[in-house]
C-alpha cells in the first residue's frame, strides 16, 4: 500500500511546476479564465441569444413563472410541432434572475458577467473533482487540467454565448453531484440512512442539471461507473471471467449495491418524466443535420464516425471553430466516391486508433489505468446525448455540447504529459510546452471571446471556416441589412441561395430586401418559391401578400394574408398588415376589424391602435375613437403617438382642458424619446388648439415653434401671419383640428 501511495506522488512530482497552497491553485484558475474571457462582458446579444432570451416572453418578468414549465428553451409550447423539446426551465428561470436584478431590464452586461462567473466556478470545481480522480493527492496535476480547461477556446461559445449558459449550469451542479457521490462512496463509516439520503441528494441535483439542460442526467451513469471501477476495483477482467449478473453483484459492497440501485432506479423515473414531458421526440429537417437523413445505416455510421473524428480534432487543435456547422460546412461522405474521397481513409485511421485505445485501456497494466478509464467515460458518457446514437440531434457540430465532454478529454491530456516528463532535460522541455500552449489558448481565447462580441465579427469569422455553408452568409446578411448594407446584404443572401438552392428563409428576407427598393417582381417570385418549397411558411405567406398588394393585386394579397393566418394563429403583424390591405380595397369595417385582432394578440402593438383610433376620428366615429384611446393609453401611457390621437380627438369636441394635457404629454414624451420628428406637428396642432380656444398669445408660441422645427410647413405659417394680424381681437378666425392631423400610419 506504501509503494503504490510513494509511486503516485512521485509521478505527481515530475510535473516541472513548483507546488503551491491549494487556495492559489484556485485563484490562479479563477483569475485566469476570468481574464480569458474578461471581454466578453462587453458583448452584445448574437445568433441564438436573440430567439431563446431577447425575443422569448418566458424570460420577461411580466410572464407568470408557471408557465416556464411547459415551454422549451424558446420559448415554444412543447405541444407544439415546431418545438425543439429543449427543456431547460432552470436556465430559463437563471435569465430572469437577471433581468430581476437589473430592475427588469435585459441587460446584456448582466448576463454575460453571469456566464463568466460560472465559467470560473466550474473551473475552480474541476481543479477538486481531478484532484478526487487523482486520489487525492495530485495538486500539480489537477492544477494543470483545471488551467488548461479554464483557458481553453473551444469554451468560448458557452461562455461569450448567454445560451451557453444551460451547458455552465448543468456543468455546475453535474460536478458538484460528483464531488457529493465521491465523499459519500468514499466515507470509511456510514450508516444505511445517510448512504441512501446522499445518493437521493445527488439524483435530485442530477435532475436539476437536467433542468439546464439534457446532459446534466449522464453523471448519474458516470458514477454509477465510477462505484464499480475505482470503489469496488472491478476489472473488466473480473466481468468477463464473472458473466452472469448475481457473480457480479457478489463483488460489490453493500454500501456500493444500496446506492447503484438508488442510482439505477432514480435515472429511470428521471429519464421516463423527462421523455413525458416532451411528448413526442423532436422533428428536424434536413439541413440541420444531413448526416441522419441518409438511407443506408452504413453511410450514417461513416459520416457519424467523421463528424466525432473533427469534434474531438478541434479540441486538439481549436483552429477551426464556427459557430455553425451545419449546411455544407461538413460535405457528406457518400460510399460511391471511394477511394476519391480521401476522408474515408481519415474514418478508418479513426476506428483503428480508437480500437488500439480501448484495448489499451481495457487489458493493460498502466500504473495510471483507472484515471484514464475516468477521463475516457467522463467524455464519452457526457457526450452520447448529442452523438445521434440515441436520438437525432438538430445540429451537426456543436461547440458547446462539447463543454462536459472536454473535461475528460484533458484528464487525457495530462496524464499523457505527466508521462513524457522521465527525465530532467524533457522535464524543460514539457515545461516550456505548456507555458506556450497555455499562452497560445489564452489569446486564441481572448480573440475569440472578441468575436463573439457582434454577430457581424463572429459571421466573419465564420466564413473563413465554413465558406461553403449558406448559412453562415444568411446570417451574415442579416446582420449587414441591419447596419443599412443593402447591397452587400442581397449579394450575400444569394450566394447563400447558390450554395442551396431551397433556402426559403434567406428567399423571404432577399425578398422583404427587393420588396424596400421597390423590384416587386423578383420580390414576389421568390416568395412564389419559397411559400412552394415550405407550405406552412407563414412569414412567405404575409410577405407575398404585402407585395400582391402593393401590385393593387387585392384578392391574392387576402388570400396569402390568411393562408399566413391558417398556418400560425397568432400573428399580430399579419392582422395589421390585412387591415391595411382592407382599408385599401374601401372595407373599413373590415380593416377596424383586423386591427382589433392585431392588438387582442398583441396588447403593445401601437401602430394598429393608432390606425384604429384615426380611422374611426376620420369617419366621424369620435366617441368611439376616443373609448378606444384611452383603452390604449391604459396599456401604454408612455406612447407620444396615442396622447397626440386622443388629444385631436378631445379638441374636436371642445374638451379643450383634456386635450391641453394630452398635448403637451406627446410633446414631453417624443422629446424625451429624442426623436423629433414629429415634434413640430405636436406645437401645431397643440397652436390649433389654442386658436379655437382663443388663447392666441399660446398659439402663437407654439406656432413659432412649430417652425422652428420645421420652417417648411406652409399652413403653419399662414395661421401665424393670421394670428399676428388680428392679435388682440375679438373675434378670432374658427380653425378645424383637421388642419394638422397625423398622418396615418397605414
Amino acid at each position: 500500500m506504501k509503494s503504490k501511495q510513494s509511486a503516485v506522488v512521485s509521478w505527481d512530482s515530475k510535473l516541472p511546476f513548483p507546488k503551491f497552497p491549494v487556495w492559489l491553485y484556485v485563484l490562479i484558475v479563477a483569475f485566469v479564465s476570468i481574464l480569458c474571457y474578461g471581454n466578453s462582458y462587453y458583448g452584445a446579444f448574437v445568433f441564438d441569444d436573440s430567439e431563446a432570451v431577447v425575443n422569448n416572453h418566458d424570460v420577461n418578468l411580466e410572464t407568470p413563472v408557471i408557465k416556464i414549465f411547459s415551454h422549451d428553451f424558446w420559448g415554444t409550447r412543447l405541444t407544439n410541432q415546431a418545438s425543439h423539446k429543449s427543456y431547460r426551465p432552470l436556465t430559463i428561470l437563471s435569465f430572469r434572475l437577471n433581468v430581476w436584478l437589473n430592475n427588469g431590464h435585459l441587460c446584456p452586461k448582466s448576463l454575460h458577467f453571469t456566464n463568466i462567473i460560472l465559467h470560473a466556478i466550474v473551473s475552480c470545481q474541476l481543479l477538486h473533482v481531478y484532484n478526487l480522480l487523482f486520489n487525492g493527492n495530485s495538486p500539480k496535476t489537477s492544477f494543470l487540467a483545471a488551467l488548461m480547461f479554464a483557458v481553453h477556446p473551444f469554451h468560448t461559445e458557452v461562455v461569450s454565448g448567454i445560451v451557453g449558459r444551460a451547458d455552465l449550469l448543468s456543468a455546475c451542479l453535474s460536478l458538484l453531484v460528483f464531488i457529493i457521490y465521491h465523499r459519500t462512496a468514499k466515507a470509511k463509516q456510514i450508516n444505511t440512512l445517510t448512504n441512501i439520503i446522499a445518493t437521493v441528494f445527488c439524483c435530485i441535483l442530477s435532475a436539476m442539471a437536467m433542468l439546464c439542460k439534457e446532459q446534466g442526467l449522464m453523471i448519474m451513469t458516470f458514477c454509477g461507473v465510477f462505484e464499480v471501477i475505482v470503489i469496488n476495483k472491478i476489472t473488466f477482467q473480473n466481468i468477463m471471467k464473472n458473466i452472469t449478473i448475481s457473480k457480479i453483484i457478489r463483488l460489490l459492497k453493500k454500501e456500493s449495491l444500496e446506492r447503484l440501485f438508488i442510482l439505477t432506479v432514480g435515472f429511470c423515473i428521471i429519464l421516463y418524466g423527462r421523455w413525458t414531458i416532451m411528448g413526442s421526440p423532436p422533428t428536424f429537417q434536413q439541413i440541420d443535420n444531413p448526416a441522419s437523413f441518409l438511407t443506408t445505416p452504413f453511410e450514417r455510421f461513416v459520416n457519424y464516425s467523421y463528424i466525432y473524428f473533427i469534434n474531438i480534432w478541434i479540441m486538439i487543435c481549436p483552429v477551426w471553430l464556427c459557430f455553425d456547422w451545419s449546411m455544407g460546412c461538413i460535405p457528406l461522405i457518400h460510399l460511391n466516391t471511394f477511394p476519391k474521397d480521401p476522408r474515408l481513409f481519415i474514418v478508418f485511421g479513426f476506428w483503428t486508433i480508437l480500437v488500439l485505445i480501448f484495448y489499451k485501456i481495457l487489458f493493460s497494466k498502466m500504473y495510471d489505468k483507472k484515471q484514464i478509464q475516468m477521463g475516457f467515460l467522463l467524455g464519452l458518457l457526457s457526450f452520447l446525448p448529442a452523438s445521434n446514437l440515441m436520438f437525432t440531434v438538430g445540429f451537426v457540430i456543436a461547440e458547446r455540447v462539447l463543454y462536459l465532454p472536454s473535461a475528460g478529454f484533458i484528464i487525457i491530456v495530462v496524464l499523457g504529459i505527466r508521462r513524457l516528463c522521465f527525465n530532467y532535460f524533457v522535464q524543460r522541455v514539457v515545461r516550456i510546452c505548456i507555458l506556450l500552449l497555455i499562452f497560445v489558448h489564452s489569446i486564441r481565447t481572448y480573440q475569440r471571446s472578441k468575436e463573439w462580441s457582434s454577430e457581424l465579427e463572429l459571421f466573419r469569422s465564420a466564413l473563413k471556416v465554413c465558406p461553403m455553408n449558406a448559412k453562415v452568409h444568411y446570417n451574415l446578411a442579416k446582420s449587414l441589412a441591419d447596419i443599412g448594407h443593402t447591397q452587400e446584404a442581397i449579394d450575400r443572401y444569394k450566394h447563400a441561395l447558390l450554395l442551396h438552392p431551397k433556402y426559403d428563409q434567406a428567399m423571404n428576407n432577399l425578398a422583404n430586401i427587393l420588396k424596400d427598393k421597390n423590384e416587386l417582381e423578383e420580390a414576389r417570385s421568390l416568395l412564389e418559391k419559397a411559400v412552394t418549397i415550405r407550405n406552412d411558411f407563414a412569414a412567405a405567406w404575409m410577405n407575398l401578400g404585402i407585395v400582391l398588394s402593393a401590385q393593387h393585386e387585392y384578392n391574392k394579397a387576402e388570400d396569402a394574408y390568411l393562408t399566413a393566418l391558417q398556418h400560425r394563429k397568432s400573428y399580430p403583424h399579419c392582422y395589421f398588415n390585412l387591415g391595411n390591405l382592407y382599408l385599401e380595397m374601401g372595407e373599413k369595417t373590415k380593416a377596424l376589424f383586423a386591427w382589433q385582432n392585431a392588438t387582442f394578440q398583441q396588447p403593445t402593438h401601437v401602430i394598429s391602435w393608432n390606425n384604429m383610433i384615426v380611422l374611426l376620428e376620420s369617419i366621424g366615429e369620435l366617441k368611439r375613437a376616443e373609448n378606444v384611446a384611452r383603452t390604449a393609453l391604459s396599456i401604454l401611457p408612455n406612447e407620444p403617438n396615442l396622447h397626440f390621437n386622443i388629444a385631436n380627438i378631445l379638441g374636436k369636441i371642445d374638451k379643450f382642458v383634456e386635450a391641453e394635457k394630452h398635448f403637451l404629454a406627446a410633446i414631453k414624451l417624443k422629446h424625451r424619446s429624442s426623436k423629433a420628428i414629429l415634434v413640430a406637428l405636436y406645437h401645431s396642432n397643440l397652436g390649433v388648439l389654442y386658436h379655437r380656444w382663443e388663447k392666441y398669445d399660446l398659439a402663437e408660441m407654439h406656432y413659432s415653434q412649430a417652425l422652428m422645427i420645421d420652417p417648411n410647413m406652409q399652413k403653419v405659417k399662414n395661421h401665424l401671419a393670421l394670428i399676428r394680424k388680428h392679435l388682440g381681437e375679438i373675434n378670432q378666425p374658427t380653425l378645424s383640428m383637421k388642419s394638422y392631423q397625423q398622418e396615418k400610419e397605414f
